[in-house]
C-alpha cells in the first residue's frame, strides 16, 4: 500500500515521537510511506521512507495556510501508482482533501490535539479544526483518529462526528529504549516535555520544597524548553536540589528516566489536557518510574488495574496530598511499586498496538 503521510510538524520538533514511531511502524508492516512535511530535503536520509519536502515560509498564524496549499500544488503533479490512502494532519486537510477526492484516494485525518496554543492563534485555529472533523464525516472513505476516549467524545460533541468513524490511537513508548535502570541516590523526581507555564509546570518546586519540608531528602529534574523555563532556570540557581535541562535526544532522555524516581504530570484539568494522551506519562512508566500528577481523563490509563504506583489528585491538593505521598513513596518498597510500573507497560503500552489499530483503519478505507 502507498501511504501519503501530510503532516504540518517538523520531525524536529519535540512532539515528533508519534509521528515517528507509527510512520517506522507502518514501513515495518509493509507499507511504502512516503512523509511530506516541510522539514529540509535530505533531512529524512536515516528514515525507512521517503521524503518529500515542502518549504512554507510564512507568518504565525498563516502557515498552516500555505503549507497546505504548497503541498497541494506538489500532489496535483504526482504520478500515483496502486492502491494509495493519505494520512492528513487537520491543520492542512481543508487545502489538501479536495484534491484526494478529486484523485479517489481514500484518507485518515490526524487529530494528536485540538488547538492548544493560548490567545489568538487558538481562536483562528478552531474553525480550521472542526472543518476538517466535518470534511473526514463526508462519505466512506475517510475517516479521523484521536488519542483518548475522552478526545473522541469530545470530537463527536463539538463536530456531530459519527463514533464508528474515530479511532483512538493513544500514545505508546519504545520499550527498548525506555527502561528501569540503576536509580540515583537520592528520591528524584522529574518532568520532561513543554516546560510553558500554562501546562502547570511553575508548581513543580513547589512540589519538591513541600516535600523537603516533611523531610525528605529529594532532587526535581526539569526537562524541556517553553516559556517558562528562564523563570525555572531562575529558581534553579538558587536551589541545589533542582536542576533545568534543555530538551533532550530521545536516547539521552531515556537514560536520564532510568534512573530517577517518580514522573510528574503537572498538567491542569484544561480541557486541551484532559483529552490528552502524554506520551510521557507511558515513558515514565517503561522507564519503571512511579507517576504523580493531577487527577482527570488525560492524565489517568483507561484500565480496571489497580495501580498502587500511580497517584493522581485533585489539583488544589497537588502540594499537600503530593507531599504525604512521597513521605510514603520513600518508606515503600519502590523497587516493587518499580517492577509493577514496568511490567504495565510491557503488556498496555507498546507502540505496536496503535500501529496495528491504525493499519487496520487503512485497510478497513481500502477494501
Amino acid at each position: 500500500m502507498n501511504i501519503f503521510w501530510f503532516s504540518g510538524r517538523s520531525l524536529e520538533d519535540l512532539c515528533s515521537t508519534t509521528q515517528v514511531a507509527l510512520a517506522s511502524g507502518l514501513v515495518n508492516r509493509g507499507h511504502k510511506l512516503t512523509f511530506v512535511n516541510p522539514d529540509p530535503e535530505g533531512s529524512h536520509t536515516n528514515r525507512p521512507w521517503n521524503h518529500q519536502s515542502i518549504p512554507s515560509r510564512a507568518p504565525l498564524g498563516l502557515q498552516s495556510k500555505i503549507l497546505g496549499r504548497n503541498m497541494k500544488m506538489w500532489f496535483t503533479s504526482k504520478v500515483v501508482d496502486g492502491p494509495s490512502v493519505a494520512l492528513v494532519d487537520w491543520r492542512i486537510a481543508n487545502a489538501i482533501v479536495p484534491l484526494l477526492r478529486k484523485r479517489n484516494i481514500p484518507w485518515i485525518l490526524i487529530d494528536r490535539s485540538p488547538p492548544a496554543d493560548k490567545g489568538l492563534l487558538s481562536i483562528l485555529q478552531w474553525p480550521s479544526w472542526k472543518r476538517s472533523w466535518k470534511l473526514a464525516m463526508k462519505g466512506n472513505s475517510s475517516c479521523g483518529c484521536v488519542v483518548s476516549e475522552a478526545h473522541r467524545n469530545f470530537v463527536i460533541h463539538k463536530t456531530g462526528a459519527r463514533a464508528e468513524s474515530i479511532v483512538t490511537l493513544p500514545a505508546g513508548v519504545d520499550l527498548e529504549q525506555f527502561q528501569s535502570g540503576d536509580r540515583f541516590e537520592k528520591l528524584t523526581l522529574v518532568y520532561h516535555g513543554r516546560l510553558d507555564r500554562h501546562r502547570g509546570v511553575m508548581a513543580l518546586p513547589m512540589l519538591l520544597r513541600k516535600s523537603q519540608s516533611l523531610g525528605i531528602d529529594a532532587e526535581l529534574i526539569l526537562v524541556g524548553v517553553g516559556d517558562a523555563f528562564s523563570g525555572l532556570q531562575a529558581i534553579a540557581e538558587n536551589d541545589a536540589s533542582i536542576q533545568v535541562k534543555q530538551s533532550l535526544p530521545q536516547k539521552e532522555l531515556a537514560k536520564l528516566l532510568s534512573h530517577c524516581h517518580v514522573g510528574l504530570l503537572p498538567m491542569p484539568e484544561r480541557k486541551v489536557w484532559t483529552i490528552a494522551s502524554p506520551l510521557k506519562r507511558s515513558e515514565y512508566a517503561a522507564s519503571g518510574l512511579l507517576i504523580f500528577g493531577i487527577d482527570h481523563a488525560g492524565h489517568r490509563f483507561t484500565t480496571d488495574e489497580e495501580l498502587g504506583w500511580m497517584n493522581l489528585v485533585p489539583q488544589d491538593e497537588f502540594h499537600d496530598a503530593g507531599g504525604k505521598w512521597l513521605a510514603h513513596v520513600q518508606d515503600s518498597d519502590f523497587e516493587a511499586l518499580s517492577r509493577k510500573s514496568r511490567m504495565f507497560a510491557e503488556k498496555n503500552l507498546a507502540w505496536e498496538r496503535t500501529v496495528e489499530a491504525l493499519d487496520n483503519a487503512i485497510h478497513s478505507l481500502c477494501k
